[in-house]
């Protein structure tokens, strides 16, 4: 039984690694930066939250990994540090009230961003959900692509820099 449940770990990390290899890009770049709409009009610029850390979580409502996801994403939410931040970012964004729907729904508390077609290619993304982490110097710290555990997420988190 141990060893299944080792096997079965061992392919769910490979499998990750791999996605996020061949669909997130690298680290060590900077962070193409952005300005977006959130869901009460307000524009949000990533320059903004220079000196910070950053998770930038891509998702999608119709999306069911994304849904197995959002608990986790919320408790990092709600343990970040004054010097983190985490920017939701719907790929699905052409229907701001069901979306606005969905986040009532799922309780989510965090700022939701409208992404445009333009950012999710200037991030690679094309997969849901992705997350990156960034460094407060706005360079990528890592990325993954597919469910991200609340340990997970966190050590990644744990491992970008303020400056």
């Amino acid at each position: 039984m141990g060893l299944q449940i080792l096997a079965v770990l061992g392919l769910w990390f490979a499998v990750g690694a791999y996605q996020t290899r061949r669909h997130a890009g690298g680290s060590g770049g900077p962070a193409p930066d952005f300005t977006l709409t959130d869901l009460a009009g307000r524009r949000v610029a990533l320059h903004d939250f220079r000196h910070q850390k950053v998770v930038l979580h891509f998702f999608a409502t119709w999306c069911g990994v994304c849904k197995a996801e959002l608990p986790s994403v919320r408790r990092v939410h709600a343990s970040l540090d004054e010097d983190e931040v985490l920017l939701a970012i719907a790929a699905d964004s052409d229907d701001s009230e069901a979306l606005r729907r969905f986040a009532a729904e799922h309780d989510l508390r965090y700022p939701i961003l409208l992404a445009t077609d333009e950012m999710l290619s200037a991030y690679a993304v094309d997969r849901y959900p992705t997350n990156y982490y960034l460094n407060g110097d706005g360079s990528v710290s890592s990325s993954t692509v597919g469910l991200s555990t609340l340990l997970g997420m966190k050590l990644r988190l744990l491992r970008t820099h303020r400056e």
